[in-house]
């Protein structure tokens, strides 16, 4: 048993498991660099970068969210109960921001609730909601705080 507790055994032993991992952490490191999503369009060039969430707790026959001035932020069809997002540009003036929020449940006699999630760049994440049934349009102030 002697042959198993030399200094040349053990480097052999070493140099075998090192071996054996060297091949898929060379696959792993020298894979080509995966392409960047594309950009998407900017709903203002002035503006903030920001996430918006929508969470519908019913199905929508269609949502739109619009800033006070009527400008089309996000439109979408008929759409699942749950979460969807999108990336856009916000329109902050001074720190806040005036949108109007329109979910059509069509004749669904309950109510529900629409929750409406801004999270523009470097500022932090706020959430509003619409309470009813039917056609609810509902106007939101979103307001940060400078610190």
């Amino acid at each position: 048993m002697k042959p198993l507790t030399s200094p040349l055994t053990a480097t052999a032993g070493v140099l075998v498991v090192m071996a054996v991992i060297a091949i898929p952490l060379r696959k792993l490191t020298s894979a080509a660099p995966v392409a960047p999503a594309p950009p998407v369009e900017a709903a203002e060039t002035n503006g903030v970068p920001a996430w918006i969430t929508l969470k519908l707790l019913a199905p929508a026959e269609s949502v739109s969210l619009k800033t006070a001035s009527g400008q089309l932020l996000w439109e979408l069809p008929a759409t699942p109960a749950g979460d969807v997002e999108t990336q856009t540009t916000l329109p902050l003036d001074a720190g806040s921001l005036d949108l109007v929020l329109a979910a059509d449940f069509g004749d669904a006699p309950a109510e529900t609730a629409v929750f409406l999630t801004l999270t523009p760049d470097g500022l932090e994440e706020i959430t509003r909601h619409a309470i009813g049934s039917g056609l609810i349009e509902q106007p939101l102030r979103f307001t940060w705080h400078s610190h």
